[in-house]
């Protein structure tokens, strides 16, 4: 597709070369005149600038038919085929006839499990909305497969090395520990509904709402799951994966350190309150306190923002930083209350957490998503089955800290 910014600077450029060669061949015929030389010979040179200028001319006017081409190009990145097969497949959505070249159109994005695969900008625009409602999606390290399982090594963080001079053998010092892991994605389902009478309107936005109700179905399905899954038919949630009291060198790998508030059920009493924090957040390694967050849901974060020191100074403290931390700060670290799943205060719960989840926690996304439309089930309301295939798991134990509120 044309750059329309660099056409116009190419052709800004090429209109004042021509300006010049203008000022420049009356600046030559003034000299040849000058010096006595003939009429031959000033016709010549003139001719040779003026095939210049004609070649400038044709340059231009192919850049303009360039730039015409691109302005009648869409803009939306799909080839013919893909557009074609995105619009037969809304307008089967609807429940409209299609004709045998629509027909053909919906055939190429027919997925083997049945339904069919919705076109590229479609399934963008249902991820980006996904991915703004979906706290843990936010942070952690997405990798998008074709695949039904996704495997990688585990690094621990600690790096062989050693210290010699020229002519040593070099010895390591500390081991470098390598654990495998593999994510099965899992089907996610969201059922996004409409009315026939809905339908039969051709002024109602049917695209834009299922987009809407499939995408937030998603979100919150991802909420929950990324956090609290069983790992069977869902991801392995954050929150329920083995913890123990003891540090990075001594618990097993694939186990998350805990710290407790020091009450059953609440923070320990003023000044005492906020020093959980503390002993969470510096026992990561400066590369996990690097993109680490807390957090939490709104009612945890509600108690937080109220704990002071003895100085009587509240350990939260807003931020001017709305993009990266508009919830502000505890320690320099961003508070994120958006993890609605997360457990409220209680005995023993793990209600808050601290860390770098784009080391701690993968998340694997299959390519696509499937949509089957249902108008049998109920003959008044249109269903449609939305499908994508995700999981999610804890790959870097070390890089995040729970919080339990326990004496």
């Amino acid at each position: 597709m044309t750059d329309f910014t660099e056409v116009k600077k190419l052709m800004d450029e090429t209109g004042n070369a021509v300006s010049q060669l203008r000022q420049s061949q009356e600046q030559a015929i003034a000299e040849f005149k000058k010096h006595g030389e003939t009429l031959g010979e000033t016709k010549t040179k003139q001719d040779l600038i003026e095939k210049d200028i004609a070649g400038i001319i044709q340059s231009l006017q192919e850049i303009k038919k360039a730039q015409s081409v691109s302005n009648s190009q869409p803009k939306d990145g799909l080839s013919d085929e893909q557009r074609e097969a995105k619009s037969a497949l809304f307008k089967h959505m609807r429940g409209g006839r299609l004709s045998d070249s629509e027909q053909k159109a919906l055939s190429t994005i027919t997925n083997p499990d049945g339904g069919y695969l919705t076109s590229p900008d479609m399934t963008g625009r249902i991820i980006q909305r996904i991915h703004d409602n979906s706290p843990v999606r936010r942070f952690a390290n997405v990798k998008t497969t074709g695949k039904d399982t996704v495997n990688g090594l585990i690094d621990n963080g600690r790096n062989s090395y050693s210290w010699g001079f020229q002519g040593n053998t070099p010895s390591a010092t500390n081991t470098k520990e390598f654990g495998h892991y593999e994510i099965k994605v899992k089907k996610l389902y969201a059922y996004p509904t409409a009315t026939t009478e809905m339908l039969e309107d051709a002024d109602y936005d049917i695209e834009g709402m299922v987009i809407a109700d499939a995408a937030q179905g998603f979100a919150e399905g991802e909420a929950y799951g990324f956090l609290l899954g069983n790992g069977v038919l869902q991801p392995r949630g954050l929150m329920t994966v083995a913890t123990a009291y003891t540090g990075d060198n001594t618990r097993a790998w694939g186990t998350v350190q805990k710290f407790k508030t020091g009450a059953n059920g609440d923070f320990a009493a003023t000044p005492n309150g906020g020093k959980v924090f503390i002993d969470a957040a510096m026992s990561l390694r400066g590369a996990y306190r690097a993109g680490a967050i807390f957090g939490m849901n709104r009612f945890t974060f509600a108690a937080a923002m109220k704990l002071q020191d003895s100085d009587g100074n509240f350990i939260w403290q807003p931020t001017w930083n709305l993009t990266d931390s508009p919830f502000g700060m505890i320690l320099g670290i961003p508070v994120v209350p958006d993890f609605d799943h997360m457990a409220d205060i209680a005995n023993d719960s793990l209600s808050i957490f601290v860390g770098n989840l784009n080391q701690a926690y993968q998340i694997a996304d299959r390519r696509g998503v499937n949509v089957i439309r249902d108008n049998i089930t109920n003959p008044d309301v249109v269903k449609w089955y939305f499908t994508k295939r995700t999981g999610g798991d804890v790959v870097n134990s070390e890089a995040v800290r729970f919080i339990e509120f326990k004496a």
